[in-house]
């Protein structure tokens, strides 16, 4: 019966190995889709702050 647990351990742990890896994989590619998004969206965030100062010189209080 040691044998039966050594192998459902072995079962429980190769799946749970496989999701880690899976995770992973998952999140390697969210991340380079983020930074494609973020290098492709600088050039707007800079035009996009140049605008705001301007509304910043009312008060303090910003446009929104």
């Amino acid at each position: 019966m040691a044998v039966c647990d050594k192998d459902k351990d072995q079962d429980e742990l190769g799946k749970l190995l496989a999701d880690v890896k899976r995770t992973i994989r998952e999140n390697d590619l969210f991340i380079r889709h983020l930074k494609e998004e973020a290098s492709g969206s600088d050039e707007t965030e800079t035009e996009e702050e140049s605008d705001n100062d301007v509304g910043m010189d009312d008060g303090g209080y910003e446009e929104l």
